[in-house]
Order: C-alpha cells, then structure tokens, then sequence
C-alpha cells in the first residue's frame, strides 16, 4: 500500500501539471490505455484460473471504476493536489455507511458513529468552495470518495471468484472505452470540455513519456492495491493509503506550491483520524 499510494500521489502530480493542455477526459483515457495491453498480454501468456460464476461483480467494479475516475481527474483539474487526494481518502467513512446498509449483518457502534462524524467535520473544514474552486467542484471530490468506497466493496468480493488481473482490466477497459465515447463526441460532436465530453489534443514531444509513465504509474496503483487487499484486511490497507496525501503534499512543496493553509491540515487530520477509527473495526 506504500508503493501504491506513492505511485497514486506522483501520477496525480503528473496529471496536475498536464491538466494545463489536456482536458480531465483525455487524461482518463490516458491512465486506461497505458495499462490494457500489459494486463492483457499477462492473461494471454498465464492464463487465469478461477472460479467465475459472478459477472455482475466484474461488471459493477468496471462502471464504479470509470466513473470514479473521471471524477478524479475532474477534480485534480480544479482544485490542489493534496485538496483532492485527502478526499479520496475519506472513503473508509463511506465504506462504514454503505456497509451498514448492504450487509444485513454490519451494525455501526456508538464509537464508529462518533468517529464518522469526526471525519465528516475534518471534510467540512476543507469544503471551502470561497476559499478554493467551486461548490461542484468540492462535491465532485466527495462523490470521488464514494465512489472509491463502493469500487473497493466491490474488488473484495469480485476477487472470490475471479483473477485479480481481470478485476483490474474491468477496470481500466471500462475507463479506456467510456473516455473513447467521450472524446469522440467532445471532438467530432463539437461538445466543449466538461466533467463527461473532452476535445481530443495530440500530444507534443516529451508529452507522449509524460502520458505513459502516468499510465504506468497508474499501473501500479492497481497491481499494488490490488495485491494488498488480495492478502491484508480493507481497514489496514485503507488505513495505510492515506500515506498519499502526505506524499501529495511532499510533492506539492518540492515544486513550490507551499503547505496547505492551518485550517484545511487540520480537516486534513481529522479525515485521517476519523476513517482510520472508522475502518479498526
């Protein structure tokens, strides 16, 4: 989980700085293509073996996954670096929540209720549409993270029956197909760059090493998430992927952005804190 959160904060780092030319869209198809033929050659040369049986559980991971994606990348386009990562890491507080109402059998004690309201203050304190980016923008970072919270539900349980790889390549195939419809309608349909069309701009020079290290990167995020929640507890691998924020804002003062101001570090803390009581359980 430490590799992948360090390859997740500097892919996001690499996207940031690429939202400047491309839109959030085109960015999403980066991150999908890069990945595909790797995973797909892997599956070719060791077949998978497996038990299968529970489609439906691939094909949720997919839709979760792409939809998730352009939320993220939609967000990294407006707001800072560490602002966006923080809230993809509140997903431990919607993974409490979305448990509770899916398995008959998850309860939620006194203590996780507290805990999860803890977390939500920490959200509140870097909701600050005036301060940083607009209201949607903001809300688009916290569907984000419901949207992690649910792909994760979903990889645990899709992992019973399937490869891990193919639970991966559901995954990026349903971004690299969804931001293809989207670029093409964004392109030869005449639709502006939004949250879900984007105008098709072919990379210059170094900007192609640019967009396939970040698919790379991208890459490994899902090998090495993957991995760990294949053979470690959600709540240890989720306690541990908050470590990409703190890269994120490693990151962001190395190239000069400077630290996030008192008030947002302490939401910051309290997400942190607050998904981590949440997820011991």
């Amino acid at each position: 989980m430490l590799l992948s959160s360090l390859c997740f904060a500097l892919m996001s780092a690499i996207a940031k700085s690429m939202t400047t030319r491309f839109g959030s869209v085109e960015l999403v198809f980066f991150r999908s293509a890069v990945g595909l033929p790797f995973l797909l050659t892997s599956l070719y040369r060791t077949p998978a073996i497996q038990t299968g049986g529970k489609l439906y559980f691939i094909i949720m991971r997919g839709l979760l996954g792409a939809f998730t994606l352009y939320c993220l990348f939609f967000t990294l386009e407006h707001l800072d670096l560490s602002l966006t990562n923080t809230y993809g890491q509140a997903f431990p507080l919607f993974i409490a929540i979305f448990s509770f109402f899916i398995f008959p059998n998850e309860r939620l004690t006194t203590r996780q209720v507290l805990y999860l309201i803890i977390g939500f203050l920490g959200i509140l304190l870097i909701f600050q549409p005036e301060a940083q980016g607009q209201l949607l923008h903001h809300a688009t970072g916290i569907i984000y993270a419901m949207g992690t919270a649910l792909g994760y539900l979903a990889i645990k349980e899709a992992q019973k029956y399937y490869d891990s790889r193919w639970v991966v390549v559901s995954f990026m195939a349903a971004g690299f197909i969804a931001s293809s419809v989207s670029l093409a309608l964004g392109t030869w349909g005449d639709y502006p760059n939004s949250f879900f069309t984007g105008k098709w701009v072919t990379p210059q020079g170094a900007e192609w090493a640019w967009a396939l290290i970040m698919g790379l990167l991208a890459l490994g995020v899902q090998y090495f998430t993957t991995q760990a929640l294949l053979n470690e507890k959600t709540s240890i691998a989720g306690a541990v992927g908050n470590s990409a924020v703190l890269f994120s804002i490693l990151i962001e003062i190395i190239i000069g952005h400077g630290f996030p101001s008192f008030l947002v570090c302490i939401g910051m803390g309290l997400v942190f804190w607050g998904s981590y009581q949440v997820s011991k359980r």
